[in-house]
């Protein structure tokens, strides 16, 4: 349903760019345009299934250069269509008025009708005139240029080159810069019930690394100093961990197992890891000694006034791919009833079922909407986006991702570790 849903808007939007650029440039052949058109519209979800067989460089270079075109087209043409409909709408309504006072000047202009039958002689000598003047028609009608462009058209070149432009511009600053621009986030969290041996104890949060043909050894280094950085007692990689293809979960599991971290390192899985193959997933975290939390539950340092409940439940869209789905009940069975409680969760939402029962959750998925261009898109349809929010008692901190799904770039959503701070309360 996805890929029959991308087709459809990949193929309209790619109609009517081509429509938009035969109108403004006219000595465009259109036949040829046309299909080009409809080549760059399948060419994203054609390269994503050569994906499927190799990783080559080339393939996946064009792979990224075909979303950003394809993205930049889409958003391009939703506003120039938007910039149509209220040129259209304003033309009515010009329209409608100017009717309107017509009607009105018709209605007082009545009574002077009565001389129209005095005007006979004229209206007989402007025919003669007219049939006299016959010849000099054909000379006048020939030398008439045609025009290339209507203002109309004109105007609409102009609005669709601004808005192509920049949305490409802006596309491009993300996949140039904008995906590498990785920012540490320090977090400080009162955890109700907490020791005062663990107070300041310190998590660093990693989501949605995507490792793939975009997110490569060289973008998880980068971010992977921030994690150094950070100092945590504890790292944790809330889902996601490869993009669509297992074959690079080993090289991600490698370099999380270098990072220091005196009580270890932690992962749940996302909806992506499905995708790829979890069993695959699986076994690489298991080989590299990163802890896998699928509906468990750890407790923490005991040694230190008790210590805390770490716990991990299975992705929301687990279900649809053979796994076992979320369930926070079966994690709580793993530790004591009185320890104070972090979830990791992948997909934010699931706050709606475990607001009240655990201190704070950690979650990702979203990746801060990963385009915002002055504007969160993602906000439109999500509730939980990036950030800090409190639900129910209940902490929840949404990070913004490490790496990218679908066109590798980042606008106004930078790539993020996330330093959790634990305070007593």
């Amino acid at each position: 349903m996805f890929v029959l849903t991308l087709l459809l808007a990949s193929g309209l939007s790619h109609w009517f760019f081509a429509g938009w650029l035969t109108r403004s440039f006219p000595k465009l052949r259109v036949r040829r345009v046309r299909a080009v058109a409809a080549g760059l519209a399948v060419l994203p979800m054609a390269l994503r299934l050569v994906t499927h067989f190799t990783w080559h460089p080339l393939v996946t270079d064009l792979m990224g250069a075909s979303m950003i075109e394809l993205l930049t087209v889409i958003a391009g043409s939703l506003v120039v269509v938007t910039f149509q409909i209220l040129r259209a709408i304003g033309g009515r309504l010009r329209r409608t008025t100017k009717k309107a006072a017509t009607t009105t000047t018709t209605t007082t202009s009545t009574p002077t009708l009565t001389s129209t039958s005095t005007s006979t002689s004229t209206s007989t000598s402007t025919s003669t005139s007219t049939s006299t003047s016959t010849p000099t028609l054909t000379s006048t009608s020939t030398s008439t240029p045609t025009p290339t462009l209507t203002r109309r058209a004109a105007v609409e070149r102009g609005v669709g080159l601004a808005t192509y432009g920049a949305m490409g511009s802006l596309l491009g600053w993300g996949l140039v810069r904008g995906r590498h621009a990785f920012e540490l986030s320090e977090l400080v969290v009162k955890i109700p019930g907490l020791p005062k041996a663990l107070d300041g104890y310190t998590i660093a949060q990693i989501s949605d690394i995507h490792t793939g043909g975009f997110v490569t050894e060289r973008e998880l280094l980068e971010g992977f100093d921030l994690v150094r950085a950070a100092k945590a007692d504890m790292i944790v990689a809330t889902g996601d961990l490869v993009d669509f293809y297992a074959g690079w979960a080993p090289l991600f599991a490698r370099l999380l197992s270098d990072l220091p971290a005196r009580d270890g390192r932690f992962a749940i899985l996302g909806n992506h890891d499905y995708y790829a193959d979890v069993s695959e997933v699986t076994k690489a975290l298991g080989a590299a000694r990163i802890e896998l939390l699928v509906n468990r539950g750890l407790r923490i340092r005991p040694q230190d006034g008790g210590g805390f409940a770490l716990l991990g439940v299975d992705d929301l869209w687990a279900p649809k791919a053979g796994g076992p789905g979320p369930d926070l009940d079966r994690a709580l069975r793993d530790v004591p009833e009185d320890l104070p409680r972090i979830l990791l969760a992948h997909q934010p939402k699931y706050i709606e079922q475990s607001a009240g029962k655990v201190a704070l959750q950690l979650s990702g998925h979203t990746h801060g909407g990963q385009i915002n261009p002055g504007f969160s898109p993602a906000a439109l349809i999500m509730k939980y986006v990036s950030g800090r929010y409190e639900v129910g008692g209940t902490t929840l901190y949404v990070n913004r991702g490490f790496g990218v799904a679908g066109p590798p770039s980042r606008v106004g959503s930078a790539p993020e570790v996330t330093k959790v701070v634990l305070v007593s309360a």
